[in-house]
Parts: C-alpha cells; sequence; structure tokens
C-alpha cells in the first residue's frame, strides 16, 4: 500500500488540523505539532485515522486484530543500558515506549535489511550464481571463500542476514546487475519512498559510520522489511551451512541474534531480526518478539548503542516483557 492515498490526501486537504501538524510537501510530522511521536501522515492514518473515517479501512490492521492499551504505570527505562530505543505493537504500529527516538546513530549491520530489501524488489532469483571477489571484503565479519569463489543469491542472503558477513552483503547487492553507487541510490530511494527523512545509506554492508537513521525511522524499515517472508525466515535460521558451489566446500552460518538460541531465551519467540555493531555505534539491534509460538502480541523493537552484545538481547527482553505487563490488549469494539 501506498503511503499517502488519495483517501488519506482528501482527508488531508479537508482538515485544518492535520494539516498544522504535518507538512503539506512531505507530509512528515512538523515539530512541536500536535502530531507528537508519529513520523508522518501515514502514521496518523494507521493509529487514529482508520477510526475515525471508513474510507481509511485499508491503513486498518487485519480484522481480528487486538489493540494495546495501557493499564500500568511502571516504567522501564532505568533498567535499560541501551543509548535510544523504540518499541511498537508489529500490528498496529502503536509506540508503546521510546528513548531518544529521534537521536541520530550509526545502525551498522541493520543496514543489511535495507540490502536484502532492495534484493528482493530487484527479484533477483534466489538460484542464481553469483561471485564473491576480494573487493567485497571491506573489514569486519566475512566470508571466508576465495576470489571468485561462488554461492547462490540464496546462500548469500543467509550469509549476510545470518551470520553478517559483509562480503556476502556487497556481493548480494552487486546481483543487481547495479553498480555500488546506484545501489546505494536504490537504498536510499527505498528509504525517501518509506518517508524516512534522516535515514541515509553509504555502502550496502554497514561497516562504513556514514549509514545512520533514528530508532523511529528505522523501526519503520525494519517493520517493512521484517513483512518479507524472505527476510523473516532467514533472519528466524539459528544455524544454517551454505555451499561454495565453486569448490563444493560448506561453511556454517550462526546467526548473530542469540536470542534465536540462547537458552535463557527458550522462552520467547522470535519472528524476526537482525543485529549491528561498530565501535562508533555500539550494540544494535531490531528483533520481533511474541511470548510464545501462538500468543499474537507481537512487538517490534529497535535499540542503539547497547553497552555490550549480550546487553542487546537483555535490553530487548526486559523492554519486552515490560511492555506485556503494563499493556493489554483489547479487541476494538464493534460499530454494529
Amino acid at each position: 500500500m501506498e503511503l499517502i492515498s488519495s483517501a488519506l490526501l482528501s482527508i488531508y486537504l479537508a482538515r485544518p488540523d492535520l494539516q498544522a501538524a504535518f507538512d503539506p510537501v512531505t507530509y512528515r510530522a512538523v515539530a512541536g505539532s500536535s502530531a507528537g511521536l508519529m513520523l508522518d501522515l501515514a502514521d496518523w492514518a494507521e493509529r487514529y485515522g482508520w477510526r475515525e473515517h471508513q474510507a481509511l479501512a485499508s491503513y486498518a490492521p487485519e480484522p481480528g486484530t487486538a489493540i494495546p492499551v495501557r493499564r500500568g504505570a511502571r516504567e522501564v527505562e532505568s533498567q535499560i543500558g541501551a543509548r535510544a530505543y523504540t518499541v511498537l505493537d508489529r500490528a498496529t504500529g502503536e509506540l508503546l515506549t521510546v528513548k531518544r527516538e529521534h537521536l541520530l546513530w550509526p545502525v551498522a549491520s541493520l543496514t543489511k535489511l535495507a540490502t536484502a530489501s532492495v534484493v528482493l524488489d530487484y527479484g533477483v532469483p534466489m538460484g542464481t550464481m553469483a561471485e564473491v571477489l576480494n573487493s567485497d571484503h571491506v573489514g569486519g565479519a566475512r566470508l571466508s571463500v576465495n576470489n571468485g569463489d561462488t554461492l547462490s543469491v540464496s546462500d548469500l542472503f543467509v550469509a549476510t542476514l545470518v551470520a553478517s558477513a559483509n562480503n556476502a552483503a556487497n556481493a548480494l547487492a552487486r546481483t543487481t546487475g547495479l553498480s555500488k553507487e546506484a545501489f546505494v541510490s536504490a537504498m536510499n530511494a527505498q528509504a525517501r519512498r518509506l518517508n524516512l527523512s534522516r535515514t541515509q545509506f553509504v555502502e550496502p554492508s554497514g561497516i562504513e559510520p556514514g549509514n545512520v537513521s533514528t530508532p523511529l525511522e528505522m523501526a519503520r524499515l525494519a517493520r517493512d522489511a521484517f513483512s518479507r517472508e524472505t527476510v523473516r525466515s532467514t533472519t528466524t535460521t539459528a544455524t544454517k551451512y551454505v555451499q561454495v558451489a565453486s569448490t563444493g566446500a560448506q561453511k556454517k552460518m550462526i546467526n548473530t541474534n542469540w536470542m534465536l538460541w540462547k537458552p535463557q531465551y527458550d522462552d520467547l519467540w522470535v519472528t524476526a531480526g537482525k543485529t549491528g555493531y561498530l565501535d562508533e555505534s555500539g550494540w544494535n539491534l531490531a528483533v520481533s518478539v511474541r511470548p510464545n509460538q501462538n500468543d499474537e502480541r507481537e512487538l517490534l523493537i529497535v535499540l542503539f548503542g547497547a553497552v555490550s552484545r549480550s546487553g542487546s538481547f537483555q535490553d530487548a527482553e526486559r523492554l519486552a516483557r515490560w511492555a506485556w505487563d503494563v499493556y493489554e490488549w483489547r479487541f476494538p469494539q464493534s460499530s454494529s
């Protein structure tokens, strides 16, 4: 669905209150206005507009979706070591808590979510074979292969999103047939389509601190990426072997997201996720979790600048358990 539909635009033009809250050109929230924590007009439609206007039914949650309603006053910020974070209800987009949600921050390997999304948008067949070149190695985590070794696009997705290999991400980007510069332009065009005004990418792997976003904007980007089945299924793979087609060698990929396989997180159900680290950023995380497989209270958590790898997962768990404790998910009252 396009962010700003014709129906939403018509309602916007008829309501001075919305025009005061959202810019008439970009439809982004006006600082200091009643827009509050909303990113843009589409946020308003998704959270509130569909309840007020039948014409905005396309922005409503799926039928039968419960809506989070706060019932407790307990705070969580004092328990969280991360520099900044957002927690939202995945189904409705409702923000449940934030800290420094507008902080511009190096996103590190969360960049790979944008890389994967662009490759999927270009429809590159998963069975396509692609070379990994020495020039793809830019430092940081890497897939241990020789110059010119070939892997399938499917296996490059695994190496990129499971093991967070930077050379795999660069090779994956090249499967689109785009130059690096053109691919980065496509990443930034994707951010603009999502109306993310402060998100900027400079290369596909996340190794450069010039890849930046805010917790609020990264939550929208991650929500979009996690809506893609390939991203969900790949990022929830705990371990997998990929095959180097040119040599027959197999390489074991272990997911950098400990919440998938560390026993202390066995009572959480992870539905998607990606980690990131740079010296400049600390430990970043974007993850979707449920209390268990059958519980639909799914949260999307984005946090920047945790003090350690283990701390990022502990922070995410604390935020999730806090949200499930202080919010109650209620079904909307029928209008009939």
